[in-house]
């Protein structure tokens, strides 16, 4: 199954948006199972489409807006049939990340357990796709900036369907508490940090603060910092030449096992395949 490195089309946006469209065929493959970090929404302007997810097959067809989220594998093929579709590729926390202070990685890691896979069939997010691919192809004076905005509507639309969280919705007391720890999490990940290092910075009882991180965020405190380090890792791997051990080292981890192993916890892949996907997509 292939990670699969998404090239941004969009000027500053961070967004892939273009169209695709078929002949008719017996059976054809348009996408093999292979998952992204970016959630992925696929508009059927025409004809219809077959997907895979977790093993079950979905009908689509014209009309239906696909909904994937990040990391979750999936596959599309038609069958007897042309088909055309827009596609837009993005993540959701380059929009939303930081609007309410609540730390760079926090919103990214509270929304791994959001929405894997639906098909809506909502006009209002079907429209909004098209005039974005509108935009796209006819590249007017700041048509980048008409489809940042456009996203920032998928995006609100997406969370009314359930597909998303806000910012504003997961913004709490609990997470109020913990805006500190989060900021010195981010400074401070490559260093041997513990719960209690974090608690005494913000003169909490350790036991009070990590059952105040676990209401706010759903996981533990050790699965956050872990998650960050994964984070930070992404660019060493894809940026430096550093060996996969050095840039274990330089995040936290003091264990070349351990970091492989939550590294494919959080990516699906070691660190290894996720250099070699993104060298094989430039």
């Amino acid at each position: 199954m292939k990670n699969e490195l998404i090239k941004n089309n969009i000027p500053g946006a961070g967004i892939l948006l273009k169209t695709h469209k078929s002949q008719e065929l017996k059976t054809a493959t348009l996408s093999d199972l292979h998952y992204h970090d970016e959630i992925e929404l696929l508009a059927i302007t025409e004809g219809e489409l077959f997907c895979v997810v977790s093993g079950k097959h979905y009908h689509c067809q014209k009309g239906d807006v696909l909904f994937f989220s990040a990391r979750i594998p999936h596959a599309t093929y038609v069958k007897n049939s042309s088909c055309a579709y827009t596609l837009i590729q993005f993540r959701p926390e380059q929009y939303l990340g930081d609007s309410n202070n609540t730390g760079k990685y926090f919103n990214r890691f509270v929304r791994n357990a959001d929405l894997p896979f639906a098909i809506f069939k909502n006009q209002a997010l079907y429209d909004t796709i098209a005039r974005a691919l509108e935009e796209e192809q006819k590249q007017e004076e700041a048509f980048d900036l008409y489809i940042k905005g456009a996203t920032y509507s998928i995006i609100a639309l997406l969370c009314r369907e359930g597909a998303l969280s806000a910012s504003n919705s997961v913004y709490s007391a609990d997470i109020k508490k913990i805006l500190p720890a989060l900021s010195y999490i981010d400074e401070n990940y490559a260093q041997n940090i513990t719960l209690d290092d974090v608690a005494k910075e913000q003169n909490l009882n350790p036991s009070y603060f990590c059952r105040v991180f676990k209401r706010a965020s759903g996981s533990s405190f050790v699965d956050y910092l872990n998650f960050v380090r994964i984070c930070k890792s992404e660019k060493m791997l894809a940026t430096s030449e550093k060996s996969i051990l050095e840039i274990a080292c330089d995040v936290g981890f003091s264990s070349l096992s351990y970091y492989t192993r939550i590294f494919k916890r959080y990516k699906n892949c070691t660190p290894n395949e996720y250099r070699r996907a993104y060298y094989e997509s430039r």
